[in-house]
């Protein structure tokens, strides 16, 4: 089996490898398969290739079995290229204007670098705008401009401030696990937790500058986002 033919073999795959992790981002899933699913295709992509180049150039069982031992080479190349695509995408962190960057860092490498980055701005899920829409509507009790200071002399202050802590925690921690899926995060929902919890930081400040005690709800979403 030829060196050149199966290096081809190799070089197809790593490029088929970093356009497939972009597709399967942009459509909102993990860049790779994910459990049993992610076993077959390791097993496929390192194998399949050298077999079937055997088999194209011998027909019949025994073409299979003579692509065995080319199998080893060909997961050396693999490992080679990929290695390859971890140093681009080091120089690409450093020299890459900042859009490109997060493209080429999936591509590469199937991270965007910044966990609070995205590669591109990606669809809002239906959990994530259910979690928005809580956060939303808790945030617009609180209003913006001169009496946001008053705020924390109403009565209800404390509940209302406890329910918009409760919505961003679970907000805050479905992102986390959207990045922690690589999915990355739509760049509206991470102003709006950042925006939100930013109100709830200067709140508390409020009140506790006017004497007021303040000791955490401890909530599920709370626990849960921390």
């Amino acid at each position: 089996m030829p060196f050149q033919q199966l290096f081809i073999l190799a070089v197809v795959a790593v490029v088929f490898l970093a356009v497939m992790r972009v597709v399967r981002v942009r459509s909102g899933l993990t860049p790779h398969p994910e459990g049993m699913a992610k076993l077959l295709f390791g097993v496929a992509f390192v194998s399949l290739p050298p077999l079937g180049l055997a088999l194209t150039g011998q027909a019949g069982a025994s073409g299979v079995l003579d692509g065995l031992p080319w199998v080893p080479v060909y997961a050396i190349m693999l490992g080679g290229l990929l290695i390859v695509m971890r140093i681009a995408a080091v120089i690409v962190a450093a020299v890459a204007p900042r859009r490109a960057r997060k493209l080429l860092l999936l591509a590469l490498v199937a991270s965007e670098g910044d966990p609070y980055d995205v590669p591109f701005n990606p669809p809002v899920t239906p959990q994530l705008a259910a979690i928005a829409a809580l956060v939303q509507r808790s945030n617009d009790v609180f209003p913006r401009g001169m009496g946001f200071r008053a705020e924390v002399d109403r009565p209800e202050f404390r509940a209302s401030w406890d329910s918009l802590d409760a919505a961003t925690g679970r907000l805050e921690a479905a992102m986390a696990e959207d990045q922690r899926l690589g999915r990355g995060v739509p760049s509206a929902v991470t102003a709006m937790a950042r925006d939100a919890r930013s109100r709830l930081d200067t709140l508390r400040q409020f009140a506790v500058e006017d004497g007021q005690s303040w000791v955490p709800a401890v909530t599920p979403e709370r626990r849960l986002a921390t």
